[in-house]
Parts: C-alpha cells; structure tokens; sequence
C-alpha cells in the first residue's frame, strides 16, 4: 500500500479517518494525499453574487484550505510522530467525487480513506450523503469507511461478506489480502442464510472458496437472517468483536438488492467498526 488518498473537511471524523490510516499502515512509509474540496461552499456563497466577485471568493476558499491543510499536517504529524509518511494537501473547486476518481485514475492510488460523515452531519446520521455518493462512483480503488470518531485497534478479526452467487479470486481481492498477511489476521467468511439453502451455484462458489483460502486462517459462517440482512449481519459483526468488514460493491451487488438502498448507507448506518468496500465491475 504504497499511494493513499484521504478526503477531508476538516471535521473530527475526517481526522479521525486520516489518524487511522497513519496507524493502520504504520509499518510502510505512504504518500498520503489529503483532498478538501470547497465545491459546497462555492456554490453557497456565489449564487448570488456576479462573476468577479465569485473569483474573490474563489481565492480566498483556497487560502483557507490552504492554512487549514497546513494546521491539519502539524497535527497529523504530532501524533503520528514515528511513522515515515509523507503529507500533501489538494485543495479544489471540482466536486469531490469526480476529483478522487480523476486522481485515482491518473496517480493510481492504492486506497481511498475517508469517514462516514462529515462536519455538517446531523448526530442521528451514521452515513453522510457525500460517503454514499463516493461509494456508488468510485471506481478503481477500494474505499475504507471510518466510523465516527473510532478508535484504532489492529484487525486482527476481519469479516467478509459474500452471498456465493459470485466467486472473486483472492488475487481481486488484494486490500483484504494485504491486511490479512500484515497482522495475521482470522478470516472471517460470512453468509446471512442457511447453507442447506444455497443452490448449486452457490454451493460451487463456497467450495471455491473453501479452496482458495486453505493457507489462511479462515472460518465460514452461515447466520440467520433476523428481521433484515443488515441487521443480521451487524450482528454477527458484533457477536465475532470484528475490526473489519469487508464486502464487494457491483451494480448488481446482492447488498444493494437485499438492502434495497446504496449498499453502505445502510451497512453503515448498523456498524461502529471500519467498513471495506472493493469496487469491481
């Protein structure tokens, strides 16, 4: 994990997602990239003013950015002072979500860290609109959500959830991999729903993966779906002490279409740990 990227308003949840990933890979020495985009407030503060007075606007969005981006390193660094990573800030005018997926597209970023929401987030709202929005677009890169304002504690427990009618060799799946390797970490495999009940397709994938991960230290779950599979899978998340879940996002991923809404708005909205979403076509 050589190249990451960490979007940031400024608020104590994006801190605390940035203060994580400086924990979670303390061992390498990152390029840490820290994104604020000021789109929102452009478009808050110049719709009502003419063109030139939107470029003084402009110029000083990006000061503030600017100063708060420096204030935001001296932190970092204070607390993290035993790692080797190396800091930039990038302030932009763009829309968050099309920036990180033109940066991920051009620098080639190993991963995406940012937390579930943001400064304005109301305290009954565990998934913020912008983390959703990412989440649906952001191709290429795998996206680990923060909690917020969570605490770092190494994963030595990390969940995977799958509903067998897709196999993904563990190769697709490097994030989890790397993660696995560097702690030695369990593997949890989890499925909301019986065994007995899978079909033949299914029952293949299981098998599959029963074969792949026979060099890992790895236990398969099968949990009863109570009320919803969000709640039943929080549960075991729960019931396990997991630091880490992990899952697959596609159009026609089956947690978009079990959780009928945006996969992680409700994943997120029942989990207090980290949630890992790989992005695959």
């Amino acid at each position: 994990m050589k190249k990451i990227l960490v979007p940031t308003d400024f608020s104590n949840n994006a801190y605390a997602a940035l203060f994580y990933a400086t924990k979670l890979f303390s061992d390498e020495a990152l390029q840490i990239t820290i994104l604020h985009s000021f789109s929102d407030e452009i478009g808050k503060l110049t719709s009502r003013v003419d063109i030139g007075r939107s470029d003084v606007i402009i110029k000083k969005l990006y000061k503030q950015s600017d100063e708060d981006g420096e204030q935001l390193v001296h932190k970092i660094k204070l607390d993290s002072a035993k790692v080797t990573h190396k800091f930039e800030v990038i302030s932009t005018p763009a829309s968050l979500s099309r920036t990180i997926n033109q940066l991920v597209a051009a620098e080639g970023f190993d991963l995406v860290v940012m937390g579930s929401k943001g400064r304005t987030g109301a305290e009954d709202v565990l998934m913020g609109s912008t983390t959703i929005a990412i989440t649906k677009s952001l191709e290429g890169c795998p996206l680990l959500i923060i909690p917020r304002e969570v605490d770092f504690v190494i994963p030595t427990n990390i969940g995977y959830a799958t509903d067998y009618n897709d196999f993904y060799q563990l190769s697709k799946l490097r994030p989890i991999v790397r993660l696995v390797r560097q702690y030695n970490s369990n593997l949890h495999i989890v499925h909301v729903g019986d065994e007995k009940e899978l079909d033949s397709k299914q029952q293949q994938n299981l098998e599959q993966y029963r074969n792949d991960l026979t060099e890992y230290d790895t236990e398969f779950h099968f949990v009863k779906r109570t009320q919803n599979v969000s709640k039943s899978l929080h549960g075991f998340v729960d019931s396990k002490n997991l630091d880490l879940l992990a899952l697959v996002y596609h159009k026609h991923a089956f947690l978009k279409q079990l959780f009928r809404e945006p996969v992680v708005s409700r994943v997120g909205k029942h989990t207090h740990v980290p949630t890992l979403v790989i992005p695959l076509k």
